[in-house]
C-alpha cells in the first residue's frame, strides 16, 4: 500500500478544494430560487416554466453516469474545468434567447454539461482523503453549502436592484469562476491516476454497490414532497413567508453542522453504510410526523433532521461506494449516483404532485415507506458486503 500523500500541506490542500466546492455551488444557490423567474420574465407560461424545469431532472438520469465516468480516463480536475466552462459558454447564448425552444435546447445543453459537476468534485476529495493528504471531507465540502446560502440571499437583493435579465450572467460568470477554481484544484493522487490512465480493463460493480446507491437514492427521494410543496403547505397552516425562509435556512445549517462535525466518516469505507441507514430511519421519523401538521416549533425540530436525512446520508453514500467502487472507476460510481438519484427524485416528484392535490399534507407519509425501503436496502447493502471477502474492511 501507497504511504500517504504529503505534497503540500493539508491547509492549504483544503483551502484549493473548499474554493472549488464553493464556487460549484454559487451557480446552484442562484439557480433554484431565480431561474424561474428569469423564465417568467421571458414569457414562458406556467406549464413552459415546468418543462424547462423537468429538463436537468432527466438529463441528469440519462447522461451524469457516463459524463462522470470521463474522469476515470481523463485528469479530473480539468475535465470538471471544462465541463463548468462549457457552461458558462452556454448560460451566455441562453441569455440572448426570448422564445421556448432554444431556451429549452440551451438548458439541456447547460444541464448535460453541469450533470457531473458535483460528482467530479466529490470525486476529487474523497480521492485524497482516502491517500491520507486530507482528514476531513466535511470540513471541505461545507463550504459549498455556505456559498448555497449565500448566493440565495444575494441573489434576491440582485434582482430587485437590477431585475430579472442579469440572471444567465450571472449564471454564466459563476461557472466561469468554478472553471478556474477547478483548474487550480489537486488532481487525484498520482497512483490512482495512473491506474485509470492506463485503460486496465475495469472489474464491474458488484450488487453490494448497486444496494448501497439504491438506499441511497431511496433516501435523497423522501424530501422530493418537501421540496416542491413544503413552502406552499406551510403556507396553507399559516406561516409567514419570512418563517418559511428560516425553516429552509435551519436545514441548511443542520447539514452545514453535521458536514463540520462528522465530515470525516467520508474516509470510513463501508461504515457509510451505517450513515446511510441513519438517515433512513431519520427520514422515516421527519416526514412521518410532518406528515400530522405537529406545529410551528416541532417543525423546526424536524427541519433540524435535515442533517441526518441528507449529511448523513449523503457522508455515507461517499464512504461507501468509494469502497464498493473499483479503484479504476470511482467517478463512474458517482455518476451512476447521481443518475440513480435523479432517477428516484424525480418519479417521487411526479408522485408527489398527484398526492399532494389528493391528501395535501398526507403527500409527507407516502415518503415514510420509501425511507424504509432504503434503510431495507442499507441492511441488504451490509450483509452482502460483510459477506464478500473482496470487500474487506468494517462496517
Amino acid at each position: 500500500m501507497s504511504p500517504p500523500l504529503r505534497s503540500e500541506p493539508s491547509r492549504l490542500l483544503a483551502a484549493r478544494l473548499s474554493l472549488m466546492h464553493a464556487l460549484n455551488f454559487l451557480g446552484v444557490g442562484f439557480y433554484l430560487p431565480f431561474f424561474p423567474v428569469w423564465l417568467g420574465s421571458k414569457g414562458l407560461s406556467d406549464v413552459d416554466i415546468g418543462y424547462v424545469l423537468a429538463i436537468p431532472i432527466l438529463v441528469r438520469v440519462f447522461v451524469a453516469s457516463s459524463v462522470t465516468g470521463l474522469g476515470d480516463r481523463l485528469h479530473p480536475n480539468i475535465l470538471l474545468a471544462l465541463l463548468n466552462a462549457l457552461a458558462a459558454v452556454i448560460y451566455f447564448a441562453l441569455a440572448q434567447q426570448a422564445q421556448l425552444v432554444p431556451i429549452a435546447v440551451l438548458t439541456a445543453l447547460s444541464a448535460i454539461a453541469l450533470s457531473g459537476v458535483v460528482p467530479l468534485a466529490d470525486v476529487l476529495t474523497t480521492e485524497q482523503v482516502k491517500a491520507g493528504a486530507l482528514k476531513d471531507y466535511g470540513r471541505v465540502r461545507l463550504w459549498g453549502s455556505v456559498t448555497f446560502v449565500l448566493s440565495n440571499l444575494a441573489g434576491g437583493y440582485l434582482i430587485a436592484l437590477y431585475g430579472a435579465w442579469l440572471i444567465p450572467f450571472v449564471l454564466a460568470g459563476s461557472s466561469s469562476l468554478a472553471a478556474l477554481a477547478a483548474l487550480q484544484a489537486p488532481s487525484p493522487p498520482g497512483r490512482i491516476s495512473s491506474v485509470a490512465r492506463q485503460g486496465a480493463s475495469p472489474a464491474g460493480f458488484r450488487l453490494p454497490f448497486w444496494l448501497a446507491v439504491a438506499a441511497a437514492a431511496c433516501v435523497n427521494a423522501t424530501h422530493a414532497a418537501l421540496y416542491a410543496f413544503g413552502s406552499l403547505h406551510w403556507r396553507s397552516v399559516g406561516f409567514s413567508d419570512q418563517v418559511i425562509g428560516w425553516l429552509w435556512a435551519v436545514s441548511v445549517l443542520a447539514e452545514i453542522a453535521v458536514f463540520l462535525v462528522a465530515g470525516s466518516i467520508a474516509a470510513r469505507g463501508l461504515v457509510g453504510l451505517r450513515w446511510i441507514a441513519i438517515g433512513a430511519a431519520a427520514a422515516a421519523l421527519r416526514f412521518g410526523v410532518m406528515s400530522a401538521d405537529p406545529g410551528l416549533a416541532i417543525t423546526f425540530l424536524l427541519q433540524i433532521l435535515h442533517g441526518a436525512t441528507f449529511g448523513c446520508a449523503h457522508l455515507g453514500s461517499l464512504a461507501a461506494l468509494s469502497a464498493l467502487a473499483p479503484e479504476a472507476r470511482r467517478a463512474a460510481a458517482q455518476g451512476r449516483l447521481v443518475a440513480a438519484g435523479a432517477l428516484a427524485m424525480g418519479l417521487m416528484t411526479i408522485l408527489s404532485g398527484y398526492l399532494y392535490r389528493l391528501f395535501g399534507p398526507g403527500v409527507f407519509l407516502a415518503m415514510v415507506p420509501v425511507a424504509l425501503s432504503g434503510l431495507a436496502l442499507a441492511a441488504l447493502a451490509i450483509l452482502r458486503a460483510r459477506g464478500d471477502t473482496g470487500y474487506g474492511g468494517r462496517i
